[in-house]
C-alpha cells in the first residue's frame, strides 16, 4: 500500500509547493510593484532553498523520516499562513532602515530580505526530496518515479492559484493552500504511525565506495548539471518576460510557464524511469533536441504573436487554457529532455545519494540562473538574446556527459551558433502586433528587470510609448497629447497658486507640459523605468517642448518615494496606472493615498486619474470608496474617458480659489492653463462628490481589484455600463453649483458648460448602443451650449468630416466647409489635413503652405506634412 501512498503524498507535496511559489511571487510583486523583478527574487529563493534543503540531508541517517516530513510540511504551512502578517512587518522594518538611503539601497535591501524570508521555507520543502527518496525501496527504488510524480503534481499547483486568486484574493488563497499543506503534513504523520517509525539513510544500501577518479568525475558532473539548472531557470525567467509581452499579466503567465515547464520535466522523468535502457541509445541527440527547441520557439514567435494579438477564447478561462496549450507546445521539446537527465544520470551513477546531489546542484544552479537572468543577462543581452544564450549553455553543459565528440557534432555546433545569432535580436514590434502596429518601425528599445520600453514610429510619423509591448502608455498623436496635457491642467487649476508640483509617473512628459502656463513652478516627476525617462527625453521633445529640462526627474518607485521624501507639494498628480498589472494596484491603495495626503501642503490638491476602459463598475466603486476613506471631501471630474479623483488636504473653497488663481495669470497663460477651453468648461466637467458607500477597499496587502480586472479583456462592453453608472451618480445642476460655491453672475456660463458635458456623455452612450442619430443631435446641442469645449469640438468636427467624405460635393464647396471648420477648430489635425489636400489639388500653393504649417504646429511629428516641400514657389 505504501508503494502507492508515498508517491501520492509526494505528488500532493509538489502541488502545494508550487502553489506556494506562485503565491509568494505575488507577495514580492506587492512589495516591488515590478514584474520580472518579483519573479526573479521569488524563483531564486525557491530554487536556492530546494537545493540547500536537499544537500543538507544527503547521505544522513534520519530517524523517523516520515515524521520529519510531517513537521516540515506543517512548518511551511504555518509560515505561509502567517506571511500576510510577516511581509508588512518586513516592509515596515525596511522603511525604517532603508527609506532614506535612496532607491537603489531600498530595492537591494528589499530584495535581500525577501530572498532570505522565502529561502527558509523553501529549504524545508527541498529537504523533503531526500527524505522521500530514502523510502524508495518501498516504491520500487526508482528516483524518476518520485521526481516525476512530484513534478506533475506541481503542474496542478502552478495552475491552482489561477482559480483561487480571482475567487478569494491573495490572503485567502494563501491560507487555503496553507491549510492543504497542513493536511498533507497530517497525512505524512499518519503514515509514520502506521509504519511504526523507522530510520533511513539517503544512500543506496551496498553502494560501492567511489575511487578518486570517480569522485573527480562526480564533481564535474555536479558542476555541469548545475550549469544545466542555471540555463533551465534562465529559460523560465526569460520565457516569463517574453510571453508576458504577448499574453496576460505576470502571475498568469508565470503560472502557465511553470505548468508548461513542469509538464515536460515530469513526463520526461517518468519516461526515463520506464525506458531508461532504450533512451541511452539516443542520449547523444538529447542536447541538440533541447537547445534546438529553444531556437525553434524563437523562430515561430512572430507566428504565435499573430495568433494571440486578439483575445483567444471567449472567456479568461478559455484564454488561459489556449495560451497554456500554446506554451506547452512551444516548450515541451526542451523541458521533456531536461526531465530525462536526472533519472538517467542517477541510474548510471547507481546511487540515490548522487541523485540527491544532482538535484541539489541543479536547484542551486537554477537560483543563480534566475538572478543572473534578471539583473545581468536580460539588461545586457535582451530577452531573446538571453534565450539564445541559455540554449547554448544547455547544449554545452549536456554535451559533457554525451561524449565522445565527433566531427559531425563540431559542424552542428557551428551551424547552431549561426542560427542562434540570427535569432538573437528582438523582433520588431510590428511583427509581434502585426495589426495594431502595421507599417510601424521601432526607433528605441530598452530592457531591464523593471520593464521593456519601446518607442514605435507609426506610418504617419506619430510615436507611441510602449511598456512591455501591449501597454500603450502614451502617444504623440495630437488628440492623445491633448488628453495627456489635461492630466496636468486640472489639479493646478483647482489649486489656484501652485509652487511645488509632483507628478507620479512620467509617460512621454506631456502631462508635465500641462503645467507650463504657471510661472515659477518647481516640478518633480517620479518614474521607475529608466527606459521611459530616456524615451521622453530623446523621442518626445518635439511635442513636450522644454518642460523636461525644467523638471527634476527622479528614478524611483512611487511608493518608496512617498515614504522617503520629506518634501510637501501644492499639487500631486497620479498617472494613469494599469490596475490589472502585477503590483500596480498598490499605487491605488488606501496606504498609498494616505502617503500622498501626508505630503500635501496645507492647501494641497491631489488628482488620481483613472481610465474608465480599465475598470468595471464594481472595481471602480472599490477605488472611489478607497479614495474617499483618505479624502472625505473628495470629488470627481470627468475629462473624456478619464475620471479624475480629486482630494484636498483641507476643505476646498471652490470657485473663489480657482478664480483667484486665474487672476494671477496673464491672458496668454490663462489660455494655456485651460487648453484654450476656458475655466468654466473645466468647471462644467464637475461630476460631484464621491459618495460614502459600504463595501471593501483596496489595500496593499489585501488587494481587491487586481485579479478581477484581467477579465475585462474578454467580457467587453463595459464602457457603456461604466458611463451609465456615472450618469446616475452625477449631481443636479443646483447641487453642483452649491458644491463649487459659484456666485450668481457665474451660474449661467456654468450651466451651459455643465449641460454641454451632460449632452456629450449621453451622446457617447447612444453611440455605443447604436443610436447614431440621437448621438449626432446631442453633439450639436452640446456645441450650442459650449462651443469652447474641445471634446465637443472633436465630436462635431469628426461628424462633419465623415459627412463630407460621403457627400458628392465639388472640391470648391468642400474647401469652403473645411475653411469654416479650420477657423472654428484650428487644433483639429484631420480638418487641417483635409483642407491642405484639397488646396494642393487645386494648386492653391500659398494657402496650402499656410495650412501645412498650421498642421505641423499641432502635430510636429506628422510625416506627410513634415516631408512636403514648400509648394508656394513651384
Amino acid at each position: 500500500m505504501n508503494a502507492f501512498l508515498i508517491p501520492a503524498l509526494y505528488g500532493l507535496s509538489g502541488l502545494v509547493g508550487l502553489a506556494y511559489e506562485v503565491l509568494w511571487v505575488r507577495m514580492v510583486t506587492l512589495q516591488f510593484g515590478l514584474s520580472v523583478f518579483g519573479v526573479v527574487i521569488t524563483v531564486a529563493a525557491f530554487m536556492a532553498g530546494l537545493g540547500l534543503g536537499a544537500l543538507a540531508l544527503s547521505g544522513r541517517t534520519v530517524r523517523r523520516p516520515l515524521c520529519l516530513l510531517a513537521l516540515l510540511e506543517v512548518s511551511v504551512a504555518l509560515f505561509s499562513a502567517l506571511l500576510p502578517f510577516l511581509a508588512p512587518l518586513e516592509e515596515r522594518a525596511l522603511w525604517a532602515g532603508f527609506s532614506h538611503q535612496g532607491a537603489l539601497s531600498w530595492h537591494l535591501g528589499l530584495a535581500l530580505m525577501s530572498f532570505l524570508l522565502l529561502t527558509l521555507p523553501a529549504v524545508a520543502l527541498g529537504a523533503g526530496f531526500p527524505l522521500v527518496l530514502s523510502l524508495g525501496q518501498q516504491v520500487s527504488g526508482r528516483l524518476g518515479l518520485l521526481y516525476g510524480v512530484n513534478t506533475l503534481g506541481a503542474v496542478l499547483g502552478a495552475l491552482l492559484p489561477l482559480i483561487l486568486l480571482p475567487m478569494f484574493g491573495w490572503v485567502q488563497a494563501l491560507r487555503g493552500i496553507a491549510l492543504l499543506g497542513a493536511l498533507l503534513g497530517v497525512g505524512w504523520w499518519v503514515l509514520d504511525r502506521l509504519e511504526g517509525g523507522s530510520s533511513a539513510v539517503v544512500q543506496d544500501r551496498g553502494a560501492r565506495v567511489a575511487t578518486d577518479q570517480s569522485e573527480r568525475t562526480g564533481s564535474m558532473l555536479l558542476f555541469f548539471y548545475g550549469i544545466l539548472g542555471m540555463a533551465s531557470l534562465s529559460l523560465e525567467v526569460a520565457w516569463t518576460r517574453l510571453f508576458g509581452l504577448l499574453f496576460l499579466r505576470t502571475e498568469y503567465v508565470l503560472a502557465l510557464i511553470l505548468a508548461s515547464f513542469l509538464v515536460g520535466i515530469g513526463l520526461g522523468s517518468l519516461v526515463a524511469t520506464r525506458w531508461h535502457s532504450t533512451l541511452r541509445r539516443f542520449r547523444a541527440a538529447f542536447p541538440w533536441l533541447a537547445a534546438g527547441g529553444v531556437l525553434a520557439g524563437l523562430a515561430v514567435l512572430p507566428i504565435v504573436a499573430g495568433w494571440v494579438e486578439h483575445p483567444l477564447g471567449q472567456t479568461l478561462t478559455q484564454a488561459l487554457l489556449l495560451q497554456g496549450l500554446i506554451l506547452t507546445v512551444l516548450t515541451f521539446p526542451v523541458t521533456f529532455v531536461l526531465g530525462l537527465w536526472l533519472p538517467l544520470l542517477s541510474e548510471e551513477q547507481g546511487s540515490l545519494r548522487t541523485g540527491v546531489e544532482l538535484y541539489g546542484a541543479n536547484s542551486l544552479g537554477g537560483a543563480l540562473g534566475a538572478l543572473l537572468t534578471g539583473f545581468v543577462w536580460i539588461p545586457w543581452l535582451g530577452t531573446t538574446g538571453t534565450l539564445v544564450w541559455s540554449a547554448l549553455l544547455i547544449l554545452a553543459a549536456s554535451l559533457t556527459w554525451t561524449r565522445p565528440w565527433t566531427l559531425l557534432q563540431g559542424g552542428m555546433m557551428v551551424g547552431f551558433v549561426g542560427l542562434g545569432a540570427g535569432l538573437w535580436a528582438f523582433p520588431p514590434a510590428q511583427k509581434l502586433l502585426p495589426e495594431t502596429l502595421a507599417g510601424s518601425r521601432d526607433i528605441y528599445r530598452y530592457e531591464d528587470a523593471v520593464a521593456m520600453t519601446q518607442v514605435v514610429e507609426q506610418p504617419d510619423g506619430q510615436r507611441i510609448l510602449l511598456t512591455d509591448l501591449q501597454r500603450h502608455d502614451a502617444s504623440s498623436d495630437p488628440t492623445a497629447a491633448f488628453v495627456q496635457r489635461n492630466q496636468g491642467r486640472l489639479a493646478l487649476l483647482l489649486q489656484g497658486h501652485p509652487q511645488r508640483v509632483l507628478f507620479l509617473g512620467l509617460g512621454t512628459g506631456l502631462s508635465l507640459a500641462g503645467s507650463s502656463a504657471y510661472p515659477d513652478v518647481r516640478r518633480v516627476a517620479v518614474e521607475l523605468s529608466q527606459g521611459s525617462i530616456e524615451a521622453a527625453r530623446r523621442y518626445f521633445a518635439p511635442v513636450d517642448g522644454p518642460i523636461l529640462s525644467e523638471t527634476e526627474l527622479v528614478q524611483d518607485d512611487a511608493r518608496h518615494f512617498m515614504n522617503s521624501t520629506e518634501a510637501h507639494y501644492d499639487v500631486i498628480v497620479g498617472d494613469l496606472y494599469h490596475p490589472d498589472l502585477a503590483g500596480v494596484g498598490a499605487l491605488l491603495s488606501l496606504e498609498q493615498f494616505a502617503r500622498v495626503r501626508d505630503h500635501l501642503s496645507a492647501h494641497g490638491v491631489f488628482v488620481q486619474w483613472l481610465a474608465l476602459n480599465q475598470f468595471d463598475p464594481a472595481a471602480l466603486q472599490v477605488e472611489l470608496r478607497t479614495f474617499r476613506r483618505v479624502f472625505p471631501d473628495a470629488c470627481l471630474f470627468l475629462d473624456g474617458m478619464h475620471l479624475a479623483l480629486v482630494g484636498f488636504r483641507q476643505p476646498w473653497a471652490g470657485w473663489p480659489t480657482v478664480a483667484a488663481g486665474q487672476d494671477r495669470l496673464s491672458p496668454d497663460q490663462r489660455f494655456e492653463a485651460t487648453g484654450g477651453e476656458g475655466v468654466m468648461t473645466w468647471m462644467g466637467r464637475y461630476w460631484g462628490k464621491i459618495p460614502d458607500t459600504p463595501g471593501p477597499v483596496q489595500k496593499e496587502w489585501a488587494p481587491v481589484i487586481d485579479f478581477s480586472l484581467p477579465r475585462l479583456k474578454y467580457t467587453g462592453g463595459t464602457l457603456d455600463v461604466m458611463l451609465a453608472t456615472l450618469w446616475h451618480q452625477r449631481p443636479s445642476l443646483e447641487q453642483a453649483t452649491r458644491d463649487l460655491n459659484l456666485p450668481e453672475r457665474q451660474r449661467p456660463e456654468f450651466a451651459a458648460a455643465w449641460h454641454a458635458t451632460q449632452y456629450l456623455v449621453q451622446s457617447w452612450q447612444d453611440r455605443m448602443t447604436g443610436r447614431d442619430g440621437e448621438a449626432e443631435r446631442l453633439v450639436r446641442l452640446a456645441f450650442e451650449a459650449n462651443p469652447r469645449d474641445r471634446w465637443v469640438g472633436y465630436a462635431l468636427a469628426d461628424e462633419v468630416l465623415a459627412q463630407l467624405a460621403r457627400a458628392p460635393l465639388p472640391d470648391a464647396q468642400k474647401e469652403t466647409v473645411l475653411n469654416k471648420l479650420a477657423l472654428r477648430f484650428p487644433w483639429h489635425v484631420e480638418v487641417q489635413r483635409a483642407l491642405w489636400k484639397i488646396q494642393r489639388a487645386r494648386h492653391e500653393h500659398a494657402e496650402a503652405e499656410k495650412t501645412r504649417l498650421n498642421l505641423l504646429q499641432e502635430a510636429p511629428l506628422d510625416r506627410e506634412a513634415g516631408m512636403a516641400k514648400n509648394e508656394s514657389f513651384q
